[in-house]
């Protein structure tokens, strides 16, 4: 039976440029996602739409996308297959409404039409952009300041500007440096929704003693006499309250396993983009596989676009992964370790791991859904193919005299009601 969502636009919500966002926009930005000539890596996001998975087979045109327009006001959306996530998938900026005009080159970054809160006033690549509030734009705030992002690198240099005061927001405080401002009004911790771990690749795919010395050999419990997590590696790092109890990891320091001979030496692979943290955390489980195992790891820091390269083509032996959620569920942490997902990069083809996948994306009630998550998690760590990283934290500083923005779960930054106490 088809499932049919109705969907009413708010009157009040324009572009920038003062037209009124309509149904049709919406359409046209589906159709341009599902476009398999575009190759959206998003695209799967509509996949339970009807005639989604045809189009980007190319086995239907984009026009026959379930997705009308009635009225400009009213969007229809006709589903083919039952999907209770499907209004938390609607919250990805991917769809979002298409501008009037379409999307812009970075040349011509001034001209797009938006639909949020901001509008681009200046964009100097690889250094700043700078926002201009959306005039259009319906909000309680009575003035919104300008704001400036700016492109920094290293982490010591951001927190070098916020200090100095050429910084307002500073969206990422490493570890070492959180003591200095314990009880600071300037100290925000957010708890994150993500799916971070350490994964092992197919050059141990058959090994899987190794891989089993690899996770017993963690004292999980010592990291966090470097880092402040809200739950040690070894437990995922989705919210504790997606599940019905807790799954973790467990040192095991007795265990019989013996490390093969002759003792190999793996590469761990990590992105440069992740910092300073990233890197401790890599130089941390380093230690402990000599400490408890006798395997020596070579750590390699690599530019973020060459580093997703090689996980596509050639995964590593070892590496660290962070998983962006799309939408606050424990099926969106979890579904990318399905065969044949393009990010299943520890190359998982588990059919007991599917079956729990399927049973929690057909749950509706909460209890259900938080027990049969806690079953997918148990399955998922059974086969010895990664490392969870643990509940972990947003940590940002923040001056107290901007109010009113509001950073969620999912990394997503709203300033529609931004305010500077100074006005």
């Amino acid at each position: 039976m088809a499932r049919i969502l109705r969907c009413s636009l708010n009157p009040r919500h324009r572009w920038s440029n003062g037209d009124p966002i309509k149904a049709s926009d919406y359409v046209a930005s589906f159709r341009r996602l599902i476009d398999p000539g575009l190759a959206s890596p998003h695209g799967d996001a509509l996949f339970s739409v009807k005639n989604a998975k045809a189009i980007w087979n190319r086995n239907k045109s984009v026009s026959e996308l379930g997705v009308r327009a009635p009225d400009p006001r009213t969007l229809i959306i006709e589903l083919e297959q039952e999907d209770p996530e499907f209004e938390y998938r609607l919250i990805h900026p991917a769809l979002a409404p298409l501008p009037p005009g379409g999307y812009v080159s970075p040349e011509r970054a001034t001209e797009l039409v938006a639909s949020g809160p901001y509008r681009i006033a200046d964009w100097k690549k690889q250094s700043r952009v700078r926002l201009e509030p959306n005039p259009n734009f319906p909000s309680p705030v009575r003035k919104r300041p300008p704001v400036e992002a700016l492109m920094v690198d290293s982490d010591s240099t951001a927190l070098s500007l916020y200090e100095a005061g050429k910084l307002s927001f500073l969206r990422r405080l490493v570890a070492r440096e959180t003591p200095r401002f314990q009880g600071s009004r300037e100290l925000h911790r957010i708890p994150m929704a993500r799916f971070d771990y350490v994964g092992f690749g197919p050059e141990l795919l058959a090994r899987e003693p190794l891989r089993q010395l690899l996770v017993k050999s963690v004292d999980f419990a010592r990291f966090l006499d470097l880092f402040e997590t809200l739950t040690p590696p070894g437990c995922p790092s989705i919210p504790a309250s997606y599940m019905d109890k807790p799954v973790c990891l467990r040192f095991e320091p007795d265990t019989k396993l013996k490390p093969p001979s002759p003792l190999p030496k793996l590469d761990f692979l990590f992105s440069a983009m992740g910092g300073e943290d990233i890197a401790r955390a890599a130089e941390w489980f380093q230690g402990q596989w000599k400490k408890h195992a006798g395997i020596r790891v070579e750590l390699k820091s690599l530019e973020q676009g060459v580093y997703l390269n090689r996980l596509r083509s050639n995964p590593p032996a070892i590496f660290r992964k962070g998983v962006s959620l799309d939408r606050p569920t424990c099926l969106a942490a979890l579904e990318i370790f399905r065969a044949g997902h393009p990010e299943n990069y520890i190359r998982l083809n588990s059919p007991a791991f599917e079956a729990k996948l399927d049973s929690l994306a057909r749950a509706t009630r909460p209890a259900e859904k938080r027990r049969k998550c806690r079953q997918a998690v148990e399955e998922l760590l059974r086969a010895n193919r990664l490392i969870p990283l643990g509940e972990m934290y947003f940590t940002i500083l923040a001056k107290p005299r901007f109010s009113g923005w509001d950073l969620n779960e999912l990394n997503q930054l709203d300033l529609s009601e931004l305010h500077d106490s100074q006005d």
